[in-house]
């Protein structure tokens, strides 16, 4: 007959067999929030860079909206100062201008890593609300901009006389800002 065990005995007997359980369980969750935390950085990180790219891409469309808009001032002045003898200027340069001036021209800027970083809830994971904010006002000017240009444009003959060329630096400033600071980010 076996020999019974004191109470002291089971209980160190117990401890034995159920610290190495807990011990495993410990470092599975430890291991594996580590894991967690680090797919979750790459996730942020990967997510930055596809806004940074996509405001760099709105930012570029913006330069080319400037650069547009600069030629039709160019071209209106021309067509003001050639006004009471135009017909004394070569028609292909005339033409030219008046194309200018009438062109019409609608900007589409993508909103879609934004979209995708907030849907995603990865958002609240950046951990910079400085940062958060530089975004949120990248992507406000970045439709302000949009709206005020299409709507000067969809005024064909009576075009809004506020559309001012300093204007768009204005909204430009915001949206480098916020890749500038996207790019710090990522160097981290």
């Amino acid at each position: 007959m076996a020999a019974r065990q004191t109470f002291k005995d089971w209980f160190r007997d117990f401890l034995n067999k159920l610290l190495p359980v807990v011990t495993g369980i410990a470092i599975t969750f430890t291991l594996q929030g580590i894991v967690n935390r680090s797919h979750e950085r790459k996730s942020v990180r990967s997510a930055m860079e596809l806004v940074r790219t996509e405001l760099r891409s709105n930012l570029d469309d913006i330069n080319h909206l400037n650069d547009f808009l600069k030629q039709e001032v160019i071209s209106a002045q021309y067509l003001s100062d050639h006004q009471t003898d135009l017909a004394s200027c070569p028609a292909d340069i005339v033409k030219y201008h008046k194309g200018q001036v009438n062109a019409y021209v609608s900007l589409a800027l993508s909103q879609n890593a934004l979209e995708l970083l907030k849907m995603s809830s990865l958002f609240p994971k950046v951990g910079d609300n400085d940062l958060s904010m530089e975004i949120i006002r990248a992507y406000d000017a970045c439709e302000l901009l949009q709206t005020d240009i299409n709507r000067h444009y969809s005024r064909s003959g009576d075009r809004v006389p506020w559309l001012q060329l300093n204007d768009l630096k204005e909204y430009t400033l915001d949206i480098q800002a916020a890749i500038d600071a996207i790019g710090t980010f990522l160097m981290k």
